[in-house]
């Protein structure tokens, strides 16, 4: 069975719960690849994170791989 990865990033927010991941479209079938894409693009995406929740956006914590299944219990634990 092949793994899709996904840029998923760990965001603190004005929300509640105030912490959240967030995870980009683009998925990758190579966990390697989906980290070199973070460590050559990770201002770009925590850009880009910071316009799309706008004044809810308080600062990015952390940027992983994850698939969808992961993030989600991620969340879950997070109170989502």
């Amino acid at each position: 069975m092949i793994k899709i990865f996904f840029i998923t990033v760990l965001v603190m927010t004005t929300n509640t719960p105030a912490e959240g991941w967030l995870q980009w479209t683009q998925s990758y079938s190579d966990k390697e690849i989906c980290h070199e894409r973070i460590n050559s693009d990770f201002k770009q995406i925590a850009a880009a994170v910071k316009g799309y929740l706008g004044k809810k956006f308080i600062s990015v914590r952390e940027m992983r791989c994850l698939t969808f299944n992961e993030a989600v219990k991620l969340n879950s634990e997070l109170g989502h």
